[in-house]
């Protein structure tokens, strides 16, 4: 059953019509149809096309990875992966900057398509800025299609805070052009929203996933984080939720202590990063014993 945010209870049925007429000539004009507005059988069968085409979501446990240098080579990749029981890996695929050239990578292509092959999921990940939209949607996109991933997770922060028309200028250019091409679409940002009043999440809830930041380097958001993070995150309207933990700044105590207060509750958990599991030897055995619920 699908859940609608109450704003969405809130419009005419004059605005609801002329939503699901922008929707579906949108979706003529990515399929190559007559954009007349009417879901006539070509249409319907557009509409199965995309709805079958998706992949699945994220599941099981996932790890963030920021460049494949950190990995080592596809055969330790998979030995690693394999050892800690590794599900998933999201690769890092561009960061784009303020006022200088954005940072894109393509060398995971081969790791990624190799993972995929050894029967595990891969995503890309990148961190957009406000005004290059459609750079990052093209990296996003045909980066996905190269290496055959589920779909793109989008890490916005700070340049969303107090822009208001970001986030919407972001989905409307992203959106289409992922679901054209069959791809999923996560959010992962903060994991204290109650602490960005001011972060555009209405916006965002329109992905298919979100991955709370659920990092608390100082162990001062009080008992309870994870949870209340995860609650927090279903209150503002995303109703699949994956917590992202820590592997850096956490003693072997307390990343113990965090991952006993994880309870996953959608069958998916993942990890910043690999690079910082490689810092401590208890980090990987860590990750290794939680059990996922």
């Amino acid at each position: 059953m699908t859940n609608l945010r109450a704003e969405s209870l809130e419009l005419s049925l004059g605005e609801v019509l002329y939503l699901l007429d922008r929707g579906i000539r949108d979706v003529q004009a990515s399929e190559g149809l007559a954009v007349d507005g009417i879901v006539g059988p070509n249409t319907r069968a557009a509409l199965d096309r995309l709805l079958q085409a998706l992949p699945g979501l994220p599941s099981g446990r996932g790890m963030f990875v920021r460049s494949v240098k950190h990995v080592g080579t596809i055969e330790a990749m998979l030995a690693r992966v394999e050892h800690v029981g590794l599900n998933w890996l999201a690769f890092q695929a561009i960061w784009q900057y303020a006022s200088k050239k954005s940072s894109v990578w393509s060398g995971f292509v081969a790791h990624a398509k190799a993972l995929r092959a050894a029967g595990r999921q891969c995503w890309v990940w990148g961190f957009p800025w406000p005004g290059r939209e459609r750079e990052f949607t093209e990296v996003m996109v045909s980066s996905a299609l190269a290496c055959g991933a589920g779909g793109l997770i989008v890490d916005a922060e700070a340049p969303y805070n107090d822009a208001p028309a970001a986030a919407p200028t972001l989905l409307n250019t992203l959106l289409p052009a992922a679901r054209s091409a069959g791809l999923r679409v996560g959010l992962t940002s903060y994991g204290a929203p109650w602490n960005f009043t001011r972060f555009p999440w209405a916006a965002f809830a329109a992905v298919d996933f979100v991955i709370p930041q659920i990092y608390d380097i100082d162990n001062n958001q009080e008992p309870g984080y994870p949870q209340r993070s995860i609650a927090a995150y279903r209150g503002l309207g995303f109703t699949r939720v994956i917590p992202a933990c820590p592997t850096f700044g956490k003693t072997a105590a307390q990343l113990t202590a965090l991952h006993s207060a994880v309870a996953p509750t959608h069958g998916a958990i993942v990890w910043w990063d690999w690079y910082n599991s490689t810092q401590n030897p208890f980090t990987w055995e860590h990750l290794r014993a939680f059990e996922l619920p």
